[in-house]
């Protein structure tokens, strides 16, 4: 005869449970990070969107996450680096559905100062 209990029973299911299963927390996170439907730019007069889109490691299909768009910034900003263009960049994501989002990368552009003869 068998002497388990049930809440021992119950927990060697939880516990079987979350062995098949990542674990919920991870599950959440999984979900929460969207596909990159579409990338665009704004503010940008020195280089194309399509020269930055080149440059970004952030592709349409992938999973939006911090480093990613990090990344991304960072290339962008090498790239102005290279006319002298020093720039803020501001990254807004905007949620197009449950597992979609687009992104457009907000650049304002400060020109190098003139130097005065």
């Amino acid at each position: 005869m068998n002497t388990h209990s049930v809440s021992e029973i119950s927990q060697g299911k939880t516990q079987q449970n979350t062995q098949e299963n990542p674990a919920s927390d991870t599950q959440e996170e999984y979900v929460s990070q969207a596909t990159i439907k579409k990338i665009s730019f704004t503010g940008n007069t020195a280089f194309t969107s399509q020269a930055l889109q080149k440059v970004i490691p952030l592709k349409v299909g992938n999973v939006a996450n911090a480093e990613i768009i990090t990344n991304s910034m960072v290339k962008i900003a090498q790239l102005y680096k290279t006319k002298n263009i020093k720039i803020t960049i501001t990254p807004i994501l905007e949620k197009k559905a449950l597992n979609s989002t687009q992104i457009q990368f907000d650049i304002h552009e400060q020109q190098p100062a003139v130097k005065a003869n």
